[in-house]
């Protein structure tokens, strides 16, 4: 009886789609074969932090145009100082003010991307 079970269920299985069988068609496209990165138009954003560590004047620069929000952060991740500039491509020079001497991060926000560079201020 079991015999004939096994046989049948076998037997049926190419009827209900659920068989493998060997195709000679083409083989089937590995996972990465379509993950290529699509390119992005024009150049990439570029930004940098001169001079680090810094005295008392933060000199960035970014190849962007347009706004930008810079913002310097402590080592505990606060805020210390935002400043709301006009990216044109030159270097822009930002006061520190009487920042104490330490290690902050400063974040720049920038057409739609996001920078952030460790800095040392004093020595």
């Amino acid at each position: 009886m079991k015999a004939f079970l096994y046989s049948a269920f076998f037997l049926a299985l190419p009827t209900l789609g659920l068989a493998q069988t060997a195709t000679t068609d083409k083989p089937t496209a590995l996972i990465t074969a379509g993950s290529e990165q699509a390119k992005a138009d024009g150049p990439s954003i570029t930004f940098n932090v001169e001079a680090n560590p810094v005295n008392n004047t933060l000199r960035v620069r970014t190849n962007a145009k347009g706004p930008m929000q810079l913002e310097v952060n402590d080592s505990d991740g606060r805020p210390v100082l935002t400043k709301a500039l006009s990216a044109t491509g030159a270097a822009m020079s930002v006061p520190l003010g009487n920042l104490p001497n330490g290690s902050y991060v400063v974040r720049c926000s920038v057409a739609d991307k996001t920078f952030m560079r460790r800095v040392t201020l004093g020595q």
